[in-house]
């Protein structure tokens, strides 16, 4: 009987303390993004480390604008494509956050990510010849939940676009997210 009160005190007190606090936990969310619908699962890989992936839909949207021996073209390209995804995460200041008394409730803090995401090809396309491909975007960001079920994350990066392997482009990456954590 001792027993069962050194361990219920024990882990009463570890749960109180600023380590338990501070740990990566693991979530289920719906999001709109500025251009898709995502659902994405975090799971912990350590105190703060976790593994996002991602299923849903993006929208690729380009605006185009050349001259060339008096002609001149301008145009908006648009397409829908079904996405999967996998980031890894480094949360890089929950501990801090805990301390001074900030919200860090559902890995509520500042993170660096790495983002593989793979595109199929389009089922919505104007203005695109595209038959889907990698990107790979480094990826600075934060992440904040309020009211226990309400997303917002914020980032920016630089993505790494191929379609074949041969070739990559490259070019900024922008990330607002809202979303509803189950």
């Amino acid at each position: 009987m001792r027993l069962k009160k050194l361990v219920y005190v024990v882990v009463s007190v570890l749960s109180l303390s600023p380590l338990a606090a501070q740990q990566v936990v693991s979530t289920h969310s719906v999001s709109v993004e500025i251009a898709g619908l995502m659902y994405a699962y975090e799971c912990p890989l350590g105190n703060r480390f976790s593994l996002v992936a991602r299923v849903g839909t993006q929208a690729g949207i380009q605006y185009s604008s050349y001259s060339f021996l008096g002609v001149s073209e301008r145009r908006w390209s648009v397409a829908l494509y079904p996405t999967l995804s996998v980031e890894p995460r480094y949360y890089y200041n929950l501990s801090k956050r805990y301390e001074a008394g900030k919200n860090t409730f559902k890995n509520s803090g500042g993170f660096l990510s790495c983002n593989v995401q793979y595109y199929f090809p389009p089922y919505y396309r104007r203005h695109v010849e595209s038959q889907g491909g990698f990107v790979v975007t480094p990826f600075w960001g934060f992440r904040r939940v309020w009211y226990r079920h309400l997303l917002f994350e914020l980032g920016g990066g630089l993505n790494l676009i191929s379609t074949d392997f041969k070739s990559v482009s490259v070019g900024p990456a922008f990330n607002v997210r809202l979303g509803y954590l189950f």
